[in-house]
């Protein structure tokens, strides 16, 4: 038998999971409006920088983690905005 918060922390780990994964698809198509000369070395840092972090298991370090990525995505969105791009 499995107790329900154990239950409960497997369902917060996959709603966090899709979280992240909408985080590094929405990074992804960001990456793609950069300047083609930094495209590449950005894709590849976000790649990077999600991967170094596949392996958090704690959830609030993974909710920390998420909204880190989700301002910086901003700023990156901010950025290219005020650059024409």
């Amino acid at each position: 038998m499995v107790s329900c918060s154990k239950v409960s922390q497997e369902l917060q780990f996959f709603i966090l999971r899709s979280h992240a994964l909408r985080l590094y698809r929405s990074a992804l198509r960001t990456a793609r409006r950069a300047p083609p000369h930094s495209r590449g070395e950005l894709e590849h840092t976000i790649r990077e920088e999600m991967e170094r972090n596949r392996s958090v298991k704690d959830l609030s370090s993974i909710r920390f983690l998420i909204s880190e990525g989700m301002q910086r995505l901003k700023e990156l969105n901010a950025m290219l905005d005020n650059q024409g791009y």
